[in-house]
This record gives structure tokens, sequence and C-alpha cells, in this order.
């Protein structure tokens, strides 16, 4: 039985066009995973394309982003008119667009044509493999994964994660708890196989990665691996001080407007042990943030309030209803709030995003507070 990084390479190898999936709330270690494998696939010529729900967050400019970067899946699969030309040939076609309708008009060589020679079937997608970072389930990605159920069922998939909440879907799933991040997953993958395709620009987004997701080694979860995997990459010219700059350093302006609004209508409960904030469409268009900067918001507000058990910003962007973000690092408490609302969650790591069903952002706070009640009497 081969090895799962052996499995990984090959998998690598037979495709030619890889889709790479990035969950729904930002994550700044799956992103930049997804740079560094889609830089890797470069390196062995291999087309890619990035899905990613989210705008790439400002502050990751110092690196290279991919040249194809997707919102949502259309045109992943053409369909195929086929027409059986044994007994009658086409001579002619010729295509006609109206205001609903696209007309297609087949000539045939003699006399009329048979319907039981033509077959109407959906060709491949034109994605061979598809790469998970940091996605627990299919189903964390919501309509994304409901509305595109084909893509994900027919492709092999590669489910790349260090959550424990995993539920390896993947036809090879690279899962390690003991990792502190998918980077360093990554990371050890490619060490593994040949480190001379470790190039500066791969080393680089790992290495922004790793440094996320232990907040620059900061955070007491951090082993002793990662410090080990970071210092190697260093090797390949990763350059941590640039990393901490941009990352840690200096937030955009916009970013730092968007944080106010939030910081001046901040709540606190402390029977529930809760802290959130509202934004209005108006913030977003006065601050020029975008929903992106959510989750890092969320996590500036959590080193805040070290008390604080539940971190919420309920927000309206882009459409009618309004959206809840979440930060939730006790597994349990997340758990009861993904089982407790009915709208669709969206899930990655400690972060939830939830659509609601309210497109009054005052009804739609006291709804939220009536549900984390619940759970807090059960």
């Amino acid at each position: 039985m081969e090895k799962p990084n052996q499995e990984f390479f090959n998998l690598i190898n037979k495709s030619s066009h890889v889709l790479i999936v990035t969950p729904a709330s930002l994550s700044i270690d799956s992103i930049t995973t997804a740079f560094s494998l889609i830089q890797f696939l470069q390196t062995r010529k291999k087309e890619s394309t990035l899905f990613s729900q989210n705008s790439i967050p400002e502050k990751l400019s110092f690196l290279e982003k991919p040249t194809s970067i997707i919102k949502d899946f259309t045109g992943s699969r053409d369909f195929l008119l086929i027409f059986n030309t044994q007994r009658n040939k086409i001579i002619k076609i010729k295509t006609q667009e109206k205001e609903s309708e696209y007309i297609v008009q087949i000539t045939p060589e003699k006399g009329s044509i048979d319907p039981r020679d033509f077959s109407f079937v959906p060709a491949n997608f034109k994605y061979d493999l598809i790469l998970t970072i940091g996605i627990q389930s299919l189903e964390n990605l919501g309509k994304v994964y409901l509305e595109n159920s084909d893509l994900f069922f027919e492709t092999p998939k590669i489910n790349i994660d260090h959550s424990n909440a995993n539920e390896n879907f993947g036809q090879l799933n690279i899962t390690s708890l003991t990792s502190s991040s998918c980077a360093e997953i990554v990371t050890e993958l490619l060490l593994e196989e040949n480190e001379n395709e470790i190039t500066e620009k791969i080393a680089q987004s790992l290495l922004t990665g790793i440094v996320a997701a232990t907040e620059s080694f900061q955070k007491p979860t951090t082993s002793p691996k990662s410090m080990m995997l970071a210092a190697k990459l260093m090797k390949y010219k990763a350059d941590q001080a640039t990393i901490i700059r941009h990352l840690y350093k200096t937030k955009p302006l916009s970013f730092m407007k968007l944080w106010g609004k939030i910081m001046a209508r901040l709540n606190w409960n402390k029977e529930y042990k809760m802290v959130w904030s509202l934004v209005s469409g108006e913030d977003f268009v006065q601050s020029h943030a975008s929903e992106s900067d959510i989750p890092l918001i969320l996590e500036e507000i959590q080193k805040s309030f070290s008390q604080g058990q539940i971190f919420a910003i309920l927000y309206s962007y882009g459409n009618s209803r309004t959206k809840a973000q979440f930060k939730i690092p006790n597994t349990k408490i997340r758990q009861k709030i993904i089982n407790i609302f009915e709208e669709s969650v969206l899930e990655a790591n400690e972060t939830i995003c939830i659509e609601t069903k309210e497109q009054d952002l005052i009804k739609a706070e006291k709804n939220l507070i009536e549900k984390i009640k619940q759970i807090n009497d059960d």
C-alpha cells in the first residue's frame, strides 16, 4: 500500500488541471497554503485554479497571487450534443441567439433527422483533481457544495487538514492533528519529495501560513516541529521579518476604519461570555473594507477579551439578508451553535459564518441573543 505522500504526488502527476478549494470563512493558513500548492503545481507544468469565496486580504499583497481565482463554478463543465452520422451526415450547422433561447439549426445531407441519432451528454469536468485545504466537511462549503455536488462527487479529492473534526471525505486524506496548520502539513510533504522543487515563493507562502497559524510562534500549542519546519523554509529564503511586518505590524487603513466602527458598538454579556458588534452596509462603503476583514477583526477582539468564549459580528454586505460570523475556540460551544441555527452554516476551524433569515440587523441581533440564551439554558 502506498504511503499518503507517495499517493499525493501520484495523483498530482496524473492530473492536468487541479482545483484548489479553500474554506468559506477566511483563513490565512488555508489561503497561503493554496498559494504554495499553486506555485508548486507550476513547477510541474500543471494548470490550477483557486476557488475562494472571499477576497484575498490586502495584508497578503506581498505574496504572488494566483492568476486564476474563481468565486463560482460557472463554465466548469460542458455539455455535448452528439449526432450519429453513420446513416446521415451533417452538412450545415447554424446558431441563433434570442432573448431567452439559443437555437442550433442542423441541416442533414438527406431527408429528415432521426431523433434516435441524437444524444445529449455532459462532458467531463475541466478539473480532474480537487485539493481541499482546511475544510472539515464538504457540507461546510454550504450552497457551493449543494449546487455543485456532481463536481465534488465525480472528481478525485485530496483532503488536507489539521482539525480533529475532519470527516475524511477525500479519496486521499492527509490529516495531522499534531500539526499547527495546513501549511505545516504541506511543508512536510514537499520536503519529503524533492527539496529542489521548493522555490523562494513556495517557501514564503508556506512560512506565512505557519506564522499566521501559530501567531508568530507565540501560541502555547506551538510545537518544536513547527519551529523546525519554519527554520527549514528560511533556508529557501523565506523572509520571516517581511511576513511579520505585513501580518502584524501594518494594517490597511480600510481595516482600521472598519475595526474602529466595530469597537465603537461592541457589546459584552458576562452571563453568556459573549462579545459582539454590528456592521451596516454603509460602514463597509465608508471604510472601503470588505467582509474578508471580519475574521481578522474577530481575532483582534478575542485577544482583548480573555474571558470571552463567543465572539460575533453581525453585518449586512452585498445582499438583502444579514450575516453573522463567530469565532469560538471551544469545540463544544461551537458545535452547539452549529446545531441550534437553522440557517446555512459555513465553518472553518474556529470560525463560523451564518447567513440569517433576517434583513434587519437589529432583528438579527435580537434573534442571535435568543438563540445564545437557548444554548446556555440547555
